[in-house]
């Protein structure tokens, strides 16, 4: 007896052990699931963009740092356009609007408008730093001179008020650490020379995501109070960006697993028109899922962008084992063995093909761990879990469910509609046997035509593309870059690593010219809109300290003075220089505005902003590019690399898989060719619509070929048993699509249409990774039915047997 026979009687011994302990096993995976389930509230959503990246990854950790320093980088940033902005009604009704935003927004650290902007000015010798609107306006004549003081202002210049002055902004800065995190609390409670190794060792929890959408969806309540044809508004930035995406996600997950559940409920009834047909295999994947998620829960591993699709993915896999041992069960029972004989010789017959598909399609999975981007890598390693944990369920808890259930043995009511499916299948592997050359060739010219759209492909990392054209975010974030040239920040952090370093008049006249250069350069479409530095304050102040007087506005060029006037400038109550500079005047942070736009594009524009840095301060001092939009471009490259990585991580796991379960080193070389086969299709399909590489496209292959060997399984391990038979692999080949075609094509069925499910997404990056994984599916069956017979046919050799004499069924079915 061979491993494989030792294997299968193992299996058969099992089901027979089951079927005699069922109720004490329903019992213990029932409490097992329970236990596990008490986890679950402890599962949240983290959609922010730095969530992309691992906790170790250098630019998120530079990214964490920054925000330590300077606070949440992402601002709601609200574009208002009224008729006029300097008139005096609008006015009023802005003043109320920033007050109930100010009043009614939690989590909010900052509010900045027209109504509190910055105004530095000067008085005999005094410095004077107010509100723009500290003294209202009571006649054209003062509202004319506030008017011309913001005009003149380069401050507000595409920071507060448009180019052409027509549209206005309220920015509100969120708090950077959540309301739990009592990190400040317990530093209090050290001495002074205490608190920094007290810092040093608490690690702090930022904003939260659920505070997050509180926030954004209390500015959206105190908006529509507002808005009007007067008052048309336009919210973008960062935390809006997360509280659309957490909101489409939570809405798609209830769809995609409500929609799950009745697709596969109305195929597993087309397939067995049983009750027990349906309901016992949603039992079993439903608790594995839970149970799955449980364990992302009491992990800390928060649902992400992309880890949203494991519900309705474990569902739709978890159904196609069950499928497997329902169908032998069911015809094992119609064929007269009892009940106990039934789920043994289900077990025994499937037992190992669907242990090696749950292997196969958990290496395919776990090549994800080695992405650089941390959900992927999550998925990785929950995603294999959860299919261990559906087999796991399948092979213990379907069997003792079988045992206990109440069943109508009787014919299925299908079995007049069976004959037309069989012949179908049968048709397509005669078909693909007697015609082999002829299938191969065709089946190379769509490679050619694949590889030849391979060549179109291209990476992409745009979330804001991510929504319909018209969604009101996506609408928002396009007209605030066109008027204002920017929605993100790239953050430069200059650092002298010297106490009041920074109090050098040539280092920060450097900063001053590279505002100048800055704001000139374009870059494939990157174009810098603002910046905003600590020269630019410090212009302010010497402006204002000398009678006002426009040659004044530049950067004083005594040491001395730097440090006084910035003194003058702290004493006089403001706390903006904490925006810019830290406290020992060592590390500064310049601001670029740029848009939101392709990642793609952005490396090579930091590569020479970075270096027009660095030829601009000589060595005064270390420049590090940080923000959002280099963790959106660490993001794209990390792409690529884990995309690469994980490919060739699937293949060394399943390749081998294959190699041992078929028990031939070309025989399971050979079978990875119609797995492969899919795959190239789909990305090639991929290049000529023009859908991109991106965080989710990426994880078609490795899906896929962890699915697409399943079927690619079963056929071959059915076909060696039929060819060890008869030693005709036409022949086999009949066979095995007579008797597991149905099964083969029902477990793809499910999983495409699992996978179609998110073609429902209102995210256009679901909605292509659904429609192309579910046809890359559809594809790896049609290659199953035809491209792999017509390879066993020419590598074991054409038997005359299917020409000469007919077949006659073996007449093994569901």
């Amino acid at each position: 007896m061979g491993i494989r026979d030792r294997i299968e009687a193992a299996f058969e011994r099992w089901g027979r052990f089951v079927f005699r302990n069922a109720r004490s096993t329903i019992a213990f995976m029932l409490l097992l699931t329970l236990g596990l389930g008490t986890q679950l509230p402890e599962l949240y959503l983290d959609t922010g963009s730095e969530a992309f990246l691992k906790k170790t990854d250098p630019v998120r950790v530079t990214y964490e740092r920054f925000q330590e320093q300077f606070g949440r980088e992402g601002v709601v940033l609200i574009a208002i356009e009224p008729p006029q902005v300097f008139d005096l009604a609008f006015l009023e009704k802005l003043r109320a609007f920033h007050e109930d935003l100010e009043n009614e927004v939690p989590y909010l650290e900052d509010i900045t408008s027209l109504i509190n902007a910055r105004s530095t000015r000067g008085e005999a010798d005094e410095l004077i730093v107010e509100d723009l609107m500290e003294d209202w306006p009571q006649d054209a004549a003062a509202l004319a001179e506030i008017e011309q003081r913001a005009l003149a202002n380069p401050l507000y210049r595409n920071f507060l008020l448009s180019e052409n002055g027509r549209i206005t902004t309220v920015m509100i800065e969120t708090e950077t650490y959540s309301s739990q995190d009592s990190t400040e609390e317990l530093l209090a409670d050290f001495e002074e020379s205490e608190a920094p190794e007290a810092q040093a060792g608490t690690t702090r929890i930022y904003l939260t995501g659920d505070e997050n959408n509180a926030l954004v969806q209390a500015v959206y309540g105190v908006i529509e109070r507002y808005r009007g044809p007067d008052f048309r508004v336009h919210v973008a930035g960062q935390p809006v960006l997360m509280e659309e995406i957490s909101t489409a996600i939570s809405r798609d997950m209830m769809r995609f697993v409500a929609l799950s559940l009745l697709t596969i409920a109305a195929l597993l009834w087309i397939l067995f028109r049983r009750l027990s047909g349906v309901t016992l295999p949603l039992i079993v994947v439903s608790l594995s899922l839970l149970s799955t998620l449980a364990l992302m829960a009491a992990s800390g591993v928060p649902i992400t962008i992309p880890t949203q699709i494991l519900p309705s993915f474990l569902l739709a896999v978890g159904v196609g084992a069950a499928i497997h041992i329902l169908a032998i069960f069911y015809q094992a029972r119609r064929s007269g063995a009892d009940r106990e004989g039934a789920i043994a010789r289900a077990l025994g017959h499937s037992g190992l093909a669907i242990a090696m598909t749950s292997l196969t399609t958990a290496g395919g999975l776990l090549s994800f761990m080695a992405a650089e981007l941390a959900p992927i890598a999550e998925f990785g390693l929950f995603a294999p879990i959860g299919v261990m944990i559906s087999f796991v369920y399948t092979v213990v808890m379907l069997p003792a469910l079988l045992a206990v259930v109440p069943l109508h043995d009787k014919a299925s009511a299908a079995r007049a509609e069976r004959p037309l499916l069989d012949r179908l299948l049968v048709f397509f592997g005669d078909t693909a046997t007697r015609y082999a050359w002829t299938v191969v060739v065709v089946s190379a010219a769509l490679l050619g035509v694949s590889f030849a759209g391979m060549s179109r492909l291209a990476l992409s990392h745009h979330p804001i593309n991510w929504f319909e054209e018209t969604h009101p975010f996506r609408v928002a974030t396009e007209t605030i870059d066109n008027e204002f040239q920017g929605t993100m920040s790239l953050e430069m952090l200059v650092r002298t690593d010297i106490e009041n370093g920074l109090h050098d008049p040539e280092l920060l006249s450097r900063l001053d010219e590279l505002r100048v250069y800055l704001e000139g350069v374009e870059h494939q479409g990157i174009r810098v809109g603002k910046t905003i530095s600590l020269a630019d304050i410090l212009k302010e102040i010497h402006q204002a300290l000398n009678e006002n007087r426009p040659e004044y506005y530049a950067i004083p060029q005594d040491r001395q003075l730097v440090a006084q006037e910035l003194l003058l400038f702290e004493n006089s109550g403001s706390d903006d220089l904490e925006d810019v500079v830290d406290s020992q005047f060592s590390t500064a942070r310049f601001t670029l505005r740029v848009p939101f736009i392709n990642a793609v594009y952005y490396p090579p524009f930091i590569a020479q902003v970075e270096t027009s840095f660095n030829e601009a301060l000589q060595g005064r001092a270390v420049v590090e590019a940080t923000g959002m939009t280099t963790v959106m471009t660490r993001t794209i490259t990390a792409v690529m690399t884990s995309m690469t990585r994980s490919y060739i991580i699937a293949l060394l796991v399943i390749t081998p898989l294959m190699i041992f379960l078929l028990g031939s080193f070309r025989t399971g070389l050979l079978s990875m060719v119609p797995n492969l086969f899919p795959i190239i299709v789909t990305l090639g399909l991929m290049g000529w619509l023009d859908f991109p590489i991106d965080a989710f496209t990426l994880m078609i292959g490795c899906i896929a070929i962890g699915l697409a060997v399943d079927d690619t399984i079963h056929f071959m391990h059915n076909f060696q048993r039929y060819y060890s038979a008869s030693g005709d692999a036409p022949w086999a080949v009949h066979e095995t699509l007579q008797t597991t075609g149905r099964a083969l094509f029902f477990t793809s069925l499910v999983l495409s249409a699992g996978f179609f499910i998110y073609m429902f997404s209102s995210m256009q990056n679901i909605f292509h990774f659904g429609l192309l994984t579910g046809f890359c599916i559809l594809t790896a069956f049609l290659a199953d039915v035809l491209l792999a017979p017509a390879l066993m046919v020419l590598v074991r050799g054409r038997s005359p047997l299917l020409e000469s004499e007919p077949l006659v069924s073996q007449g093994v079915s569901q």
